[in-house]
């Protein structure tokens, strides 16, 4: 009941504008600035704005301040995690399937988890199919597996190559030696900020100053 409510929910948002005014969207985009430097609560309203009139970023991001400001799910949040899982936002799929927040906050444990799961893993799978690297990195977050770090960095995802350089510099996959998984971090945050990410762009050389030497 709840998906249905959701996607009427979605659909209706849909139809009061399916694009978004040159002001709606000057608010979302200042939305987003604000909340990528931590204004969780400032940045709602902005947000807000643009999530009603059925943005999917803007669901899913609005959901996420809510959380955040709020240090738990919050019914709202939900809803605005299935208004943009409904329109195919992977990351609200993943939160809608997680336990932690649907269980032990909200207790509205139910089968919707488990579907959720099951929605992002053929979601992205499909994606991947059509050279999505966006979708490859989303899999590792759906699955676990690194090969699909390892995919979407191979393939030039800024992202991906991001994240495989964090998941070697935190101990993870295995090496001959520290040397070696030492070159394989500073490949993949050089990589990665050489394609505009701007965590790796911030890093800069201090890759090495951290780098756990499991081997």
């Amino acid at each position: 009941m709840s998906r249905v409510l959701a996607l009427i929910f979605c659909m209706f948002v849909g139809v009061v504008n399916a694009g978004l005014s040159p002001q709606q969207q000057a608010a979302r985009d200042h939305g987003l600035a604000i909340y990528k430097q931590g204004s969780w609560i400032d940045s709602q309203p902005f947000l807000r704005e643009a999530a009603e009139a059925g943005d999917r970023e803007a669901q899913y991001y609005l959901g996420e301040a809510l959380r955040l400001s709020k240090r738990y799910m919050t019914a709202e949040a939900q809803k605005w995690y299935q208004a943009a899982a409904e329109q195919g936002d992977i990351h609200a799929m993943l939160r809608l399937a997680s336990k932690r927040d649907l269980c032990g906050t909200l207790e509205t444990c139910s089968q919707d988890q488990d579907y959720w799961r099951q929605r992002a893993y053929k979601e992205g799978l499909e994606r991947t199919k059509k050279g999505d690297l966006q979708a490859m990195s989303q899999m590792y977050a759906v699955t676990g597996d690194a090969d699909w770090l390892k995919k979407a960095a191979e393939a030039g995802s800024p992202v991906g190559q991001y994240q495989l350089a964090n998941y070697y510099k935190n101990g993870k996959g295995w090496f001959f030696s520290s040397s070696a998984r030492q070159e394989a971090v500073e490949k993949w945050y050089r990589a990665a900020a050489e394609n505009g990410q701007a965590n790796a762009m911030m890093r800069g050389g201090r890759s090495r100053a951290s780098v756990h030497h499991f081997s």
